[in-house]
């Protein structure tokens, strides 16, 4: 047999000899201790019929160890849970002393050893220790020997921190030395204190009368006395006599007044304090929506991007497309010139080419099929206007239309092109649209038009008789072409003879309407198309400059200033702007993405101007609209920056202050409020 097990034997005996008979047995509170370690030791006072599981739990909880980790030994043995304290073993003082323990499976279930922390024990229970005073007997004064339970209390106070330092090694910390006396002690009440101290009643004697004598100048007999005041005398004029119940009720009047002034003044205050929470928490909703809406934004200007060059239809969406592959064409040389020298450079530029060259012939391509597309829904919307009555205001605001036969005769031809267009595989339907058609044109002017156009129907008949399957696409695009000329014909209308021009850049004689106009140029000498195609190779793309002008414009609306210059700029204007004269980066922050730079007034009391804007990205041009002194915000270096960028651009347009002064004095200027798509 081990010494284990000779152990258990022996702790199993001593219990059975201790049990004790149930009359025999007393309850009462035992004081015990537990021996952590050679220095540390708590105590704690149970009942003594407490079990060890009971008394586990309890220790456990103020440990902060789950109590099935814990063992209780004494003398070498360990307990079972199921035995009671008053089972146990105590000294001669009464007191049951345990070995309390760490059992060795706590290491194998968990990650970490559990500990028993002392000032885990005492930093969060506060607990009070437990201690046994045993009295001897004493024979002189026949008292018996008794044992007193005695509970200490820590009523230690919190030493203020005068100073130290912590270990950055060992995290031990060290605090400079202070004095170790407790708070002041208050001074002692006499409130509910009975003695004579406090009944004693003290005399002392307080001199009021004057110390000096003094005189006064008085002149006149007993009845009429005149007094000659002096400069220290003090004069008392006496009053109309107050009763006591008058002045109480005037003092109480003064004092409801006092009331409902602080009263009144307190709801004020509460008031503006309601008032003010309530801008706030509205200035904070606003905030987050506008951050909300600003996200909101930004995605779907992606998504409209990708959207766009996947599906391209306008001309922007191929200047979209085209300056991407400017962006594309550059980033791709910059890196054959770094990888390669030589032959190979040359190889791979060749190739950069022929991609490049790939990929305009398919914008092209794309380009003609959009092209295609719209052209049926510009003549949709030609014929909707030809055909439309035409209207005015009259008396009392009230609107007239007035039908012309010009109109209806539009209205009429356009229902027989619509089924003209109709590629319809019936014969009998297509040869009555043919005969209605040619019964229409009889009631028109006999022209070249009309002549070959009756030739074409008179063709596609017989086609239509003679064969049994025919190719007459070519033929229907014919006849649509001349029966739109017919449409668009009008016997009163004389066509006037433009005003041409010849292109510096394609030398071609052109119309006056299709050249460009810009607000920089000083003669007409570039047509549309030569505009556009050298500006195609840019790898800046339009649409952000356009975006740029909208949100200058739609400031300017909301400011009511209707003839600013904001509206004769052009989207090339703003791009000359930002790229040359404030070099295409924010001037506080140098932020250089194009999408995020914004022109605000620099002067907000005055009209915008290429003189009068800061370049600035978006979210410091909602900071620099808050600002009422530039002087206080911007330093003299950044004005002075400022100043010569407005004299570059005053140089640039010098030009545009004679194009605003034709523009205000037409009249024409009224009418960009009306223009709700620029909005």
């Amino acid at each position: 047999m081990d010494t284990s097990s000779q152990t258990k034997e022996t702790v199993r005996e001593e219990r059975e000899e201790n049990i004790p008979d149930d009359s025999a047995f007393e309850y009462r509170k035992v004081t015990v201790k537990f021996q952590i370690s050679d220095t540390e030791m708590v105590a704690q006072v149970y009942p003594n019929c407490l079990t060890i599981a009971e008394i586990k739990q309890d220790i456990g909880k103020k440990f902060e160890v789950d109590p099935k980790f814990l063992i209780l030994r004494q003398f070498e043995g360990e307990y079972d849970d199921d035995y009671r304290l008053y089972e146990t073993c105590s000294n001669e003082f009464g007191i049951v002393e345990f070995c309390l323990e760490i059992s060795d499976k706590a290491i194998t279930e968990h990650g970490k050893i559990p500990e028993l922390n002392l000032h885990v024990y005492y930093s969060k229970f506060r607990l009070a220790d437990f201690i046994t005073v045993h009295i001897p007997e004493d024979e002189t004064t026949n008292t018996k020997s008794k044992d007193i339970l005695v509970e200490i209390h820590n009523e230690s106070i919190l030493k203020p921190f005068l100073g130290g330092y912590k270990d950055k090694v060992t995290g031990i910390d060290y605090f400079d030395a202070f004095t170790q006396t407790g708070p002041p002690v208050e001074k002692i009440k006499t409130s509910g204190i009975y003695s004579r101290d406090t009944q004693t009643v003290l005399e002392h004697t307080k001199s009021i009368d004057t110390m000096i004598d003094s005189s006064t100048q008085a002149f006149g007999n007993s009845n009429n006395i005149i007094n000659v005041e002096s400069a220290n005398d003090v004069i008392i004029i006496p009053r109309k006599y107050q009763p006591h119940d008058e002045k109480k009720k005037s003092e109480s009047k003064f004092a409801n007044i006092v009331l409902i002034q602080r009263n009144w003044r307190r709801y004020l205050w509460q008031r503006l304090i309601k008032e003010a929470a309530g801008e706030f928490r509205r200035l904070q909703t606003e905030q987050a929506r506008r951050e909300e809406t600003r996200g909101d934004t930004y995605i779907d200007r992606f998504s409209n991007e990708a959207a766009t060059k996947t599906f391209s239809s306008t001309r922007e969406d191929f200047e979209m497309l085209m300056a991407q592959v400017g962006r594309w064409k550059q980033a791709e040389t910059a890196r054959i010139k770094k990888m390669f020298d030589g032959g190979p450079r040359i190889v791979e530029l060749n190739l950069l080419l022929d991609k490049e060259i790939e990929l305009i012939n398919g914008i092209e391509h794309q380009k003609q099929i959009a092209k295609e597309a719209n052209k049926e829904i510009k003549e949709n919307k030609m014929l909707e206007k030809l055909s439309k009555p035409i209207k005015w205001i009259g008396y009392k605001n009230l609107v007239i239309e007035m039908d012309l036969l010009r109109t209806q005769r539009v209205r009429y031809l356009n229902s027989i092109y619509q089924e003209l267009k109709q590629n319809t595989k019936c014969k009998s339907k297509r040869i009555e649209t043919l005969n209605k058609a040619k019964k229409a044109l009889e009631n028109e002017d006999v022209t070249a038009q009309v002549n070959e156009i009756l030739d074409l129907f008179e063709r596609e008949k017989n086609m239509l008789l003679a064969t049994k399957h025919c190719e007459l696409d070519v033929l229907h695009k014919r006849q649509q072409l001349l029966f739109l000329d017919i449409i668009k014909y009008c016997k009163d209308r004389k066509p006037d003879k433009p005003e041409t021009r010849m292109c510096d850049t394609c030398k071609c004689i052109k119309p006056i309407n299709d050249f460009a106009l810009r607000t920089r140029q000083t003669s007409i000498e570039t047509c549309n198309r030569c505009f556009y195609l050298m500006n195609t190779t840019s790898v800046l793309d339009n649409s952000v400059f356009k975006a740029i002008l909208r949100s200058i414009q739609r400031d300017e609306r909301s400011r009511r200033t209707l003839s600013s210059y904001a509206f004769i700029l052009q989207e090339e204007d703003i791009k000359y702007i930002i790229c040359k004269i404030w070099h295409g980066h924010s001037i506080l922050s140098k932020c250089s993405d194009i999408e995020d730079l914004r022109l605000p007034r620099w002067n907000k009391a005055d009209d915008w101007s290429p003189w009068n804007c800061v370049c600035l990205t978006s979210a410091e041009a909602r900071h620099h609209n808050k600002l009422n002194r530039l002087e206080d915000t911007y330093d003299e270096g950044i004005r002075k920056m400022i100043k010569n960028k407005h004299l570059l651009g005053r140089t640039a347009f010098k030009r545009l202050q004679a194009v605003e002064t034709d523009f205000v004095e037409s009249g024409e200027w009224w009418k960009v409020g009306l223009n709700q798509k620029a909005i």
